[in-house]
């Protein structure tokens, strides 16, 4: 997998990942919904989009998991402090990838999520 890195954009810290399409934002989920017992809020995407977004909860704090080009970003949302950010990215730093099992198992719970959350 490609390097992660993270930036400073808009006051807040952003994790980015997976230039190149290398991994799919199913499979980034899985692995947080695995690994960092993260709560998946809703979705704001359709079925094999290029354009994905989600909303997740970690450590009660808001986050967004998109794909603005060809990489994976994630950013805190409503004024999560840096260094809820900053456990949640050393936690993205651990991604190697999910089993099929798991991706899936991610993939069916996203079709349950609602389409649009007002965070």
């Amino acid at each position: 997998m490609s390097k992660t890195r993270v930036y400073e954009y808009e006051g807040s810290l952003r994790f980015s990942m997976g230039d190149d399409y290398q991994c799919s934002p199913t499979s980034v989920l899985a692995f947080l919904r695995g690994q960092a017992s993260v709560e998946i809020l809703a979705k704001k995407s359709w079925l094999l989009t290029d354009d994905y977004q989600a909303e997740f909860k970690f450590n009660n704090h808001d986050f967004v998991l998109c794909t603005p080009s060809d990489s994976i970003d994630i950013f805190p949302i409503n004024d999560a402090p840096d260094e809820a950010a900053k456990q949640l990215y050393r936690e993205l730093d651990k991604f190697q990838g999910v089993g099929v099992l798991r991706w899936l198992s991610t993939w069916l719970y996203l079709l349950l999520r609602p389409f649009n959350c007002q965070l």
